[in-house]
Formats: C-alpha cells, structure tokens, sequence
C-alpha cells in the first residue's frame, strides 16, 4: 500500500508543481486556444452535417429509401 500512496504523492506533487510553473496569464492563453479549436471543430461537424443535408445525403427523417 505505501508503495501507490507514495507513487500517487509523488504524481499529485509534481502536477501542482507544474500548476504552478505557469503563470495566470500562461493560463489564459492555453484556455483561449483551447477554447478556440472546440469552437472551430464544433463548427466544422454541424457545418458539415448541413452539407449532407443540403445535398441530399441525410437520413434523419426517416427510414432509408
């Protein structure tokens, strides 16, 4: 048992460590990306299932013909 308490202290230890390497504005900026790309991929997926709606291609309505 002490072997994964002192494995998890360690792992736990060295993640707030890096948590704290990083400065608030450092986080901004990661969560400003972050936050950019699922909105760009958000985007892209419906952009692309009204695509396959327009062109005749989805099947949400109903049963295949």
């Amino acid at each position: 048992m002490d072997k994964y308490a002192s494995g998890s202290a360690y792992g736990w230890g060295s993640f707030t460590t890096m948590l704290g390497a990083i400065s608030l504005n450092d986080w901004a900026i990661i969560v400003g990306i972050v936050c950019t790309l699922g909105t760009f991929i958000v985007n892209w997926y419906y952009k692309r299932k009204d695509y396959e709606i327009r062109r005749g291609g989805g099947h949400e309505s109903g049963p295949e013909k």
